[in-house]
């Protein structure tokens, strides 16, 4: 077990190793080193595989702590819930409406997203880049990153809340909303989103002394005050849609969605939940249910753009899929891809959304974890962008490779079992089956229609990691393949 001599003692390091960007990476290249490592007075975390079932299984004797009630409103939602009877009642009112079998009958509201980005990608398509040429500046017409964001965005709203914010088609994140004040105001969603985050993110490790770094930082620093004011933005964004939403229930409408499941049972009864506890629902809705698929589908396109060979094995795949005069591709026919869903997987690995290791306490007792007892109300966790680049797991864990998950199915099965993009467990995400339709859709429907380039050939992705690890713009030469151009 390992202090790190920067961090080990106190948790104020820890949050200094947060303003420095990448912060899970230099772990990882601590953890090349050291299986265990102290990241505060009461913290650990583990890089070792098999600590996953120990601390997120089924089984497990750990649960979340402090990390999520110092961020919490005045009511849970199911990210940040911590007793075990109420995360099950929460998920238990919401599994039904998150199966695929539902989901599917959804389908339609992301092919609508989709023709919308696609109409917008025709519109900034360029002429075809001739081999060896490096597109022009004024030819990067699309930053994917913007909009893959304004995507999930308009189509978690839609699915989440039968709310159409119409982003994609005006290019912008732009919201106007209505305030308790009788007025309008506009805020941009992704900023709003993102600030809080990005605030919380670096003094939350100091959980003991967050309720008095927040009014600090606020007051103090003129840069916490701008997040924390994005953060507030984002709350009145959501109180906004939750108002929105449970008027339309008022006034009659009967509208499919997720709310609809916290509205009322599979009977139809009526649950009678405050409003409270319904906008804290609409808050991880939006902000999980849009965030971390925009952030997978950036990087699956980043990783097959900087791997041709791949991209064009996947184009042969998905063509199958395709009708001579079909735009968009249904669920049905490549939700079972192999090569798809491994690209997919892949990019999960290298780069999983949520890479740092989410936080779990061991109960008062103690219990063991790879063996080791640990002591009690301790705070452990595994990263995922560590356990996913375990080379005894992922042999060559920096290679994007596909057919990793193809090549040797008892392998295949042993990757699967410490692969944790969702987390694991009972509290694993909830969310994986709407995500994972989205990417299969979206990325089918965009190899198969265009063709893209990077800025040069040795341009390379940054990230910048607050709870989730979000990328860089992504500026991309987009134009119309030559094979499918006639057909579509």
């Amino acid at each position: 077990m390992v202090g790190h001599s920067r961090i080990g003692f106190t948790n104020l390091g820890y949050i200094w190793e947060h303003t420095r960007g990448f912060r899970t990476k230099r772990l990882y290249e601590q953890h090349k080193k050291h299986l265990i490592i102290r990241l505060g007075p009461n913290s650990l975390s583990f890089a070792d595989v098999r600590a996953i079932r120990d601390i997120y299984g089924h089984s497990t004797k750990c649960g979340k702590g402090e990390l999520y009630t110092v961020q919490a409103g005045s009511h849970f939602n199911l990210l940040d819930v911590v007793d075990k009877d109420e995360h099950s009642r929460k998920r238990r009112m919401l599994s039904n409406a998150f199966a695929t079998r539902n989901l599917e009958q959804w389908e339609f509201k992301v092919h609508d997203k989709v023709k919308k980005l696609v109409t917008q990608f025709d519109k900034y398509c360029t002429e075809q880049l001739l081999d060896g040429e490096e597109p022009k500046a004024e030819d990067l017409t699309i930053n994917f990153r913007r909009w893959s964001n304004l995507f999930t965005v308009d189509a978690i709203a839609d699915i989440g809340l039968s709310e159409t914010l119409g982003l994609l088609v005006t290019g912008n994140d732009t919201l106007m909303i209505d305030t308790n004040k009788a007025s309008k105001e506009s805020f941009h969603f992704v900023e709003s989103l993102h600030g809080g985050n990005r605030a919380a993110s670096i003094i939350a490790w100091a959980d003991a002394w967050f309720h008095i770094l927040k009014p600090v930082t606020d007051l103090a620093s003129r840069y916490f005050n701008q997040q924390w004011q994005h953060g507030r933005n984002y709350g009145k964004i959501v109180s906004h849609l939750t108002r929105r939403r449970l008027q339309r229930y008022q006034n009659g409408e009967q509208l499919d969605d997720f709310l609809a499941c916290l509205i009322h049972d599979k009977q139809g009864k009526p649950r009678h939940l405050d409003q409270g506890e319904i906008e804290a629902e609409v808050n991880v809705i939006m902000n999980a249910g849009s965030d971390t698929t925009a952030i997978a589908l950036t990087h699956a396109l980043y990783y097959l753009i900087k791997n041709p060979s791949k991209l064009a094995k996947l184009r042969e795949e998905v063509a199958s899929a395709f009708s001579n005069d079909s735009t968009i591709v249904p669920y049905a026919k490549v939700k079972n891809l192999p090569y798809l869903k491994a690209c997919l997987d892949e990019s999960l690995r290298i780069t999983p959304p949520v890479s740092f290791g989410l936080p779990r306490k061991t109960p008062p007792e103690g219990t063991l974890i790879i063996g080791k007892f640990i002591p009690g109300n301790t705070a452990v966790s595994v990263p995922a962008y560590v356990t996913h680049r375990d080379p005894d797991i992922f042999p060559q864990p920096e290679e994007y490779r596909p057919e990793r998950w193809l090549e040797d199915e008892e392998k295949a099965k042993e990757m699967r079992n410490y692969f944790i993009p969702f987390s694991a467990g009972a509290r694993g995400c909830i969310g994986r089956n709407i995500s994972y339709l989205e990417q299969h859709v979206l990325i089918a429907t965009l190899v198969h229609r265009y063709d893209f380039a990077l800025p040069h050939k040795n341009w390379v992705l940054d990230w910048e990691e607050a709870f989730n690890m979000w990328p860089s713009q992504m500026p991309l030469k987009v134009w119309r393949r030559q094979s499918v151009r006639a057909a579509t």
